[in-house]
């Protein structure tokens, strides 16, 4: 009779499964010595394992990596551009300046308007400005005495967030007014949002919201909200709506994502843009539809003006009350 054997659940799970045996680490120095030996058949090998080991490092391998990445090409050029924001040294800033000034590659520019001296960053202030790297630009250089902000080069999630930080006046229907204009101009086409489904998680929310919803200057919109603390109603009133809307689509729409046409993404987009276009209040389709939204000046305007009467609406509503 064979004796009685006890197994442990260890046991059983190592008869169950056979675990990956990894090979010993061999010494850093080799692996960026195989990196860099571009004839000697390791350089992707050699990458992969820098890319997994690199936040292990000292110091000194990790500077090493970083120098030979920037000499490199585009992609192991970025990949370091990324590295630097945990790792940033001053030490990099000539070589960094080097390629910018030679490539002038936009994920360097990010970088670049992060980190690098308030000097530099007014020399190539022209080259350095393109798009939402202005609005970036300026929270860096809005101290700067010969700073001019130009709020026409701002969408208007930005025009928000640059209001917060000079400490403007915002009022709810200020909130209101920029938030529709934004939705407006997504169910006119104007802002991009991808359609391969109707519903999808926000990246801002994370809950199930209308396709519309989830494009970067709503979530920028959301976001200056949420952490501005005087307009955390706001960004509750908002978000609310978004969700009226998303399960009200649902219910009338439960059909479209059904719908396989090779046109797929561009019909179920029309059939949302449409759909939403037809929440939003009626003052404010009148309002836009009525502004050449193509003309920032007069968007801004536009908003002024409304500035002001909200104002005085306020100040009219508190004299009543105190009657």
């Amino acid at each position: 009779m064979y004796p009685k054997v006890h197994r442990t659940l260890w046991d059983y799970n190592s008869a169950l499964y056979d675990y990956e045996r990894r090979k010993h680490n061999e010494p850093i120095a080799t692996i960026i010595k195989g990196f860099l030996d571009k004839k000697g058949g390791k350089v992707s090998e050699s990458r992969r394992e820098i890319h997994n080991r690199f936040y292990a490092l000292d110091w000194k391998c990790q500077k090493q990596i970083l120098y030979a990445f920037l000499q490199s090409g585009r992609y192991d050029r970025e990949w370091a551009y990324t590295q630097l924001y945990a790792v940033w040294d001053d030490c990099f800033i000539p070589v960094l300046k080097e390629l910018w000034e030679q490539y002038h590659e936009k994920r360097l520019s990010w970088l670049i308007i992060r980190v690098f001296p308030i000097d530099y960053l007014k020399k190539e202030f022209e080259n350095l400005s393109e798009g939402r790297n202005y609005f970036f630009l300026f929270l860096r250089l809005h101290n700067e005495t010969d700073f001019v902000l130009d709020k026409t080069r701002l969408n208007e999630a930005d025009l928000l967030g640059v209001k917060t930080k000079l400490r403007e006046e915002i009022l709810d229907d200020d909130v209101r007014d920029i938030f529709f204009l934004i939705i407006y101009k997504l169910c006119k086409g104007m802002y991009e949002f991808r359609a391969l489904h109707t519903i999808d998680y926000h990246t801002f929310l994370d809950e199930p919201l209308l396709r519309i919803f989830n494009n970067s200057i709503v979530g920028t919109l959301l976001s200056v909200l949420n952490c501005y603390g005087p307009k955390f109603d706001m960004y509750i009133e908002l978000k609310e709506w978004m969700l009226r809307v998303t399960d009200s689509f649902s219910k009338e729409h439960e059909e479209l994502d059904a719908y396989k046409g090779p046109d797929r993404e561009d019909y179920l987009r029309e059939k949302i843009q449409e759909y939403c276009q037809k929440q939003i209040p009626s003052e404010y389709v009148s309002l836009w539809g009525s502004t050449d939204l193509t003309n920032r000046q007069a968007i801004l305007d536009v908003l002024e003006q409304r500035h002001k009467k909200h104002i005085d609406k306020r100040e009219q509503e508190s004299h009543y009350k105190v009657e």
